[in-house]
Order: C-alpha cells, then structure tokens, then sequence
C-alpha cells in the first residue's frame, strides 16, 4: 500500500456526520470534561476543500498515539462487559472484482445478537455462503451451506471487527505520522518496514478511528458516522478499499435491544458442535508460511506477446523477474497444530498458490487453546512469497 493513495482514500471517502440533523447542531462526538481535546463537532467535510499537509514523522508521540489508541478501544467496544445485550443488523454490498462499475454490487446481510462475550448468535447470508453460529459458554455452533467460509465472510468479519473494540499492537517498528485534513489533527500508526503489517489513523480530539489496513486481507477500512449506542460509538458506515478501489461497503442499519436469550440460544438442526471459550488463545500459523517458495509452474514458458523484450530475449527463466503470487488462505487447525482443511480463497494465480499450500502440510501449526487445551479452531493467513 503507497502511502499518498491512502491519503487519497482519506480524502475521498471520509466524510463525518452526525446521525441526525439534530445531533449535528449540537456536539454529537464522544466528551470528556477532563479532556477537552476531545470535544469537538464532526461536520462534513468537502473533498474539494480539503487541505492535506503532511507535518511528518513524530516519532516522541508515539505514547500519546497509545494513550489514543487506549481511548478508542474503550470508545468502539460495543461488546464490553459493562454494555447491555444488543441485537445489530447490517447491510452488506461487494463489489464486482472486475472493477467494472455497470455490473451491481452482490448484497447480504450480517446480524448479531450479543448478550456477553460467552453467550452470542451470528447469521450471515452472503451470495455463496449461509451461515448461523451460536456461542453458549464452553461450546460453538455451526450449521454452513458450504465447507468453509468464503472470501467476503473474512472481509464482513475484519470489517465489523471494531465493534468489538479497536485493536492496535505497537511495536519497536511503530512509525508515528502526523497530517491534517481542513485544520483538523489526523494520526497515523503504521508498522512495518517495505511490507506494511499494520496501519490505523485516527482524529486526534475525538479519538475515533477513521481508517485502518488490513495486511490479511490487504484492505483499508474507511469508518464515517460515527453513531452512539449507550455509553460506545459505532460508525454507521464501513468501506473496504484495495489501494483505491472500493471493495466493499457496510451499512449498519438497526441496533436495539437484544431479544430474550430462548429466542435465539438453541442451535439450529444439523449444527456441528467445536470446543470454544470466549478467552480463547488464537492459533499460531506455522512460520513456513513467511518462508514458503514460490513455485516454478511453467518453467521454460514462452513470454505472451507483447512482453518485455529484454525478457523476451533472455531464454533462461530463472534469469527472468517472476512476478510475486499473493493468496488469501484458510485453514482448519486441528488440536494437534494439523492442517485438517485449508483452501485458498484469493489468488492472483490460484494454481500456484494452492501448490504452496501442499508443502505446509508437513509443518505444523500452533494450536489455539481454551484454558491450557488444545481446540480446533479457523483462521486465515497470507501467502506473500518473493519471486525466484
């Protein structure tokens, strides 16, 4: 990801407002008496009179960007212990991966019921995915039309996932930037060095997140109007840039009250049970996943027309600069670290990225765990292997 496009995404597509006409004559972001930097109006803000200046590296703020980064979490946690049951529904529009802006969006919709971190009801209906899964203390339900979630369930996932708090991890590498958008402070941690592993800017008198990357999945998450809901905030509307096309848009449309628990509990028929625990530890992918090599499909090819001439000319493959080969992936873990199912979910070239997940299945992974036990559990990595 450049660094001016994500500029350019801020500038573009994130526009504040409030949730009524009513909040917005009147200080509709999140106060705090002790802190006035946070008592600020968010108004709409005109593309075509923005102003960027970036101030540059500020390196000695990187406390007070976690001070920020504190205030977020506990700002965005709408699933916090102190937070009353809640149901959310949204609407879900994916654009087509063409780019081509005739052919209409594929809709769905995501819903949750939320009464604490043990206790929980998710539903998702995409265009190749019907899924239900129910939490209750010590066990997960699952009942899927397909063998495992596909790609734009991870994007609804990663997307959603402020509703849970914002989550942020600094390290040796952070580099802290300072920008302003129209007179307005624009914070922005990023992590990692040529490969980008983390990003998050945030207004810096309201604390609310404005975008943050995703290296899975390599997407920016643009959040605008931002809506209160008790004591939290939400943002109302979620998209999801790759570089600077708009991937994805999210539309929370209705947050009420949670229904009572018999009305949703019971775990559908056919539904597969997994041990579960909301604490659980996250499994580990194993390492060879940063080392993997790329493999040499069509060695000796002859280049297309129109190639590089100097490559053209050069009849030795390995002489020639093969172009890198990303992929999303998903895995099963078992208990014992093993890949029990895995499939790839995005590809640039899908032969050659499921041919390097063949060579992980000798080395295994890190189970997650539940108290100190091993459980299955489902996640997905990057492949980003360097050309041969």
């Amino acid at each position: 990801m450049q660094y001016s496009s994500k500029f350019d995404i801020l500038v573009a597509a994130i526009v504040f407002w409030c949730s009524s006409a009513t909040a917005a004559a009147a200080s509709c972001a999140p106060q705090d008496s002790s802190d006035d930097s946070l008592a600020v109006r968010l108004v709409a803000t005109s593309a075509a009179v923005v102003s960027l200046a970036n101030i540059g590296s500020l390196s000695d703020d990187e406390s007070e960007t976690e001070k920020l980064v504190a205030r977020a979490q506990q700002l965005t946690n709408l699933t916090s212990f102190d937070g009353a049951p809640f149901s959310l529904r949204v609407s879900l529009f994916f654009n087509d991966p063409s780019g081509d802006s005739r052919i209409p969006p594929a809709q769905g919709s995501y819903s949750l019921i939320w009464k604490s971190p043990e206790k929980w009801r998710e539903d998702v209906d995409l265009l190749h995915l019907k899924q239900t899964e129910i939490a209750n203390v010590n066990a997960l339900w699952t009942k899927r039309n397909a063998p495992y979630p596909s790609l734009s369930y991870w994007r609804t996932q990663r997307a959603l996932a402020i509703l849970h708090g914002l989550t942020y991890q600094f390290d040796s590498r952070t580099h802290i930037e300072i920008s302003q958008i129209s007179g307005r402070n624009i914070v922005c941690a990023k992590n990692g060095g040529i490969r980008l592993t983390q990003e998050l800017c945030l207004d810096t008198r309201t604390a609310l997140p404005l975008l943050l990357y995703d290296s899975t999945l390599r997407l920016q998450f643009v959040y605008g109007d931002w809506t209160q809901w008790q004591n939290h905030w939400y943002p109302h509307t979620i998209q999801g840039f790759a570089d600077s096309q708009l991937v994805m848009h999210v539309e929370v449309t209705r947050i009420t009250d949670a229904p009572p628990e018999s009305k949703w509990i019971a775990p559908p028929p056919e539904s597969t049970r997994r041990d579960w625990c909301a604490d659980m530890r996250a499994a580990r992918v194993s390492d060879a996943v940063d080392n993997i090599a790329l493999p040499d499909i069509n060695p000796g090819a002859i280049p297309a027309p129109g190639a590089n001439s100097s490559a053209a000319a050069n009849p030795n493959p390995a002489a020639q600069s093969a172009p890198v080969v990303g992929a999303v992936a998903y895995v099963l873990i078992g208990k014992d670290g093993s890949w029990l199912d895995m499939s790839v979910l995005d590809s640039s070239d899908f032969k050659a990225a499921f041919k390097m997940l063949e060579r992980l299945h000798q080395f295994p992974n890190q189970p997650a765990t539940c108290h100190g036990s091993p459980v299955e559990s489902e996640t997905i990595f990057r492949i980003s292997p360097q050309p041969r």
